[in-house]
């Protein structure tokens, strides 16, 4: 759970942050850098998304108390809110108002549902990164969460199939459907992925070393 990252106030997270916020480019729009100038990006601070996670509201406290356990909240996010990749993003308490919500949406809520149900910042994260499509570049953000134990990657939308909690363990989803990882963060944290991370993995996997 703790890749090798490049930390917040780096530059880049201006040119990340801008996919999800300065032009609402999420799940199934393509990024096109035809007419876009250095001078256009909207730059948001890292806190910016950090505030999205909000375990301490108390409709999110009120919806993990009911919902009980990682399980059902999982199933909640992925059955009970409609995925819409027009949606920006929004806070945990509203994506529960509203029914609806982009990928980014549902992750903030379902970290937000795990960490009002007790899980430590340590354990859950929100993860960004760009799907293996031929020909476009699509932005997808999905949940991990070390839970019993064991790591899990969970996308809860239906974009690329229905998938259930303990789906995809350790870092199958992203080796399975990600291209790129771009950053993480919760409550607590914000990190930029270094490509690192992934070279470290290679290296990992070349000499014998179960995946992470």
């Amino acid at each position: 759970m703790k890749p090798e990252i490049i930390t917040k106030k780096n530059i880049a997270i201006a040119a990340l942050v801008l996919l999800f916020f300065g032009f609402g480019i999420f799940v199934g729009n393509k990024w096109k850098w035809d007419h876009t100038s250095f001078h256009d990006i909207i730059v948001h601070d890292a806190e910016d998304l950090q505030a999205l996670v909000t375990p301490d509201d108390k409709q999110v406290a009120r919806l993990a108390a009911d919902l009980q356990s990682p399980e059902q909240a999982f199933e909640y996010v992925r059955d009970r809110i409609i995925y819409d990749d027009s949606l920006p993003a929004m806070p945990a308490a509203s994506v529960i108002n509203y029914g609806k919500a982009s990928c980014l949406g549902k992750a903030i809520l379902l970290c937000s549902l795990y960490r009002a149900m007790g899980l430590p910042a340590s354990d859950v994260r929100i993860a960004t990164g760009e799907l293996a499509h031929p020909g476009t570049a699509i932005f997808h953000a999905w949940v991990d969460i070390e839970y019993e134990g064991v790591c899990y990657q969970q996308d809860a939308t239906n974009l690329i199939g229905t998938f259930g909690f303990y789906e995809f363990k350790g870092a199958s989803f992203t080796h399975s459907f990600i291209r790129r990882e771009e950053f993480v963060f919760n409550d607590v944290d914000f990190a930029v992925v270094s490509p690192l991370n992934l070279t470290n993995k290679r290296i990992s996997q070349a000499a014998g070393s179960p995946r992470d």
